[in-house]
């Protein structure tokens, strides 16, 4: 008994196919539902923890608060040291929006009300985002 290797190759396409494509569909039909959303963005989420440079976002929202609540007791200070813990909590503000990709202007040379205004809507915005800034013990109280 001779076998055709033409009829053993379409055989064994026959096989492949009859296994590949279910389990493709099911695969495909799970992506399309959403059953993979959390999975895709928990791979998603570790290698963006790989490839994280500088400091973690934890510690700079720690910085941000331990800043935001001096500069809530800076009248008596002096203007260089006000100047610096500002120019100091406008840095960790630009390295919180460019660690979660939130747009700002605190790179321009603005300075003054149009400044502050700036640093108000970013600060709504890395909220927004998740990032706690304001102090949970101190939630409600005048902070400027």
């Amino acid at each position: 008994m001779v076998v055709d290797p033409y009829e053993v190759v379409l055989g064994a396409l026959a096989i492949a196919i009859m296994i590949c494509v279910p389990i493709l569909a099911v695969f495909v039909f799970d992506l399309l539902v959403g059953r993979w959303d959390q999975t895709i963005e928990h791979w998603r989420n570790v290698r963006a923890l790989r490839n994280q440079h500088g400091v973690p976002i934890e510690r700079l929202a720690a910085d941000l608060r331990r800043l935001r609540a001096d500069l809530s007791h800076d009248e008596t200070r002096s203007a260089t040291h006000q100047i610096g813990a500002r120019l100091a909590y406008d840095g960790l503000l630009i390295q919180a929006c460019d660690m979660l990709g939130v747009q700002h202007d605190l790179r321009e040379t603005t300075a003054g009300f149009d400044r502050d205004i700036e640093r108000l809507r970013v600060e709504a915005a890395l909220e927004s985002a998740g990032l706690v800034l304001t102090d949970p013990r101190r939630r409600g109280q005048d902070v400027w």
